[in-house]
């Protein structure tokens, strides 16, 4: 069975609401799944997820959070060789530019990144939402 982990940061909660899509699509493509903040990652179910989406907003000048995310992503970031990776998050400014590098650090740890990272400007329109939901399937189906 696939078992998708949806983990996230989101300091306004435009993040955590694609996350909460991104995870109820997983659920309908018949996976478990586990959708977590990463403050509050569960590090027992690591070797057991299958397929991961990752979810942080903009931070500072177009960075990742370096205060929850990043040592989070440090501690999956094993986990990730081979498996499928969809990136997401919101931003504010900047359209989204801290998603390239992100990118080439999910390829360095050998994760399949499933397209271009996701970003979208604050608060998910409806039209954003289905495009999350659509990438999750895409997600799932690897």
């Amino acid at each position: 069975m696939k078992k998708c982990m949806v983990m996230y940061v989101s300091s306004t909660g435009n993040t955590e609401q694609m996350a909460a899509a991104i995870a109820e699509q997983a659920r309908k493509e018949g996976a478990e799944v586990v959708l977590c903040p990463a403050s509050a990652l569960p590090k027992a179910e690591l070797p057991t997820i299958t397929h991961w989406a990752l979810g942080c907003s903009a931070h500072g000048v177009e960075e990742l959070d370096g205060g929850e995310f990043l040592p989070a992503l440090e501690q999956i970031e094993p986990y990730l060789r081979g498996k499928p990776v969809l990136l997401f998050g919101s931003y504010g400014w900047g359209a989204g530019a801290y998603m390239k590098p992100w990118e080439e650090r999910t390829r360095l740890t050998g994760g399949l990144l499933c397209g271009e990272g996701f970003v979208f400007e604050g608060a998910p329109a409806e039209a954003a939402i289905e495009e999350g939901k659509q990438r999750a399937k895409i997600l799932l189906a690897q």
